[in-house]
C-alpha cells in the first residue's frame, strides 16, 4: 500500500510540475514539488526510504525532459542525501530545519543540472540567470516546505499499514 501511495505521489508531483507549475512561477523561478516532496519524505520517512523515491522522482522527470535520462535522479538523489544527514543531526519537529534543507537541497539541484548540461555539451545559460533563478527557486521552495511538509505528515498518518498489509 505504501508503495502504492509513493508511486502515485511520485506521479502526481512530476505531472503537476511539467504541466502546471510554471504558470505559478515568481521572479522566473516555479515550485520543483518533486524536489518538495523528496525533501518531505526525507524527514517523515528517513533517508532509505527517499532515496529510492528520489530515484524514482528523478527518472519520471527525465522521462519527460529532452534531455538524458540522469540529471534530474542524480540531483534529487544528492538533495536526499543531504537532507538525510541534516534531519538525522538536527531538530526534527522545528518548520526551520526542513525549509532550509530545501532551500540548499534546491541549489545542489540547480548546480547538479546545470554543470550535467555543461558536460554533456547542451546549452547552459549565463551565470548571472543561473544565479537569479537558483536563488529565487531556493526562496520559494523554502517557503512552500512546510506547508509540504505537513501536507505529508497528515498523508502518512492517513495510511496505516497492519501486519498482514505491507
Amino acid at each position: 500500500m505504501k508503495r502504492i501511495l509513493g508511486l502515485l505521489l511520485m506521479l502526481a508531483a512530476v505531472l503537476i510540475q511539467v504541466t502546471w507549475a510554471s504558470r505559478i512561477e515568481i521572479a522566473g523561478a516555479f515550485p520543483n514539488l518533486v524536489l518538495l516532496a523528496v525533501i518531505g519524505l526525507t524527514w517523515t520517512s528517513g533517508a532509505r526510504t527517499a532515496l529510492v523515491w528520489a530515484c524514482v522522482g528523478g527518472l519520471m522527470l527525465d522521462l519527460t525532459s529532452p534531455g538524458p535520462l540522469g540529471p534530474h535522479a542524480i540531483a534529487l538523489l544528492a538533495g536526499a542525501y543531504v537532507t538525510g544527514f541534516w534531519a538525522r543531526n538536527l531538530d526534527r519537529d522545528s518548520p526551520l530545519h526542513p525549509a532550509l534543507a530545501a532551500a540548499l537541497s534546491t541549489a545542489l539541484y540547480s548546480l547538479i543540472l546545470v554543470e550535467s548540461d555543461d558536460l554533456l555539451g547542451l546549452p547552459v545559460p549565463p551565470f548571472g540567470l543561473v544565479a537569479q533563478l537558483t536563488i529565487a527557486a531556493c526562496v520559494y521552495n523554502a517557503l512552500l516546505m512546510p506547508l509540504a511538509l505537513l501536507a505529508m505528515r497528515r498523508l502518512q498518518g492517513t495510511v496505516r499499514v497492519g501486519p498482514g498489509m505491507a
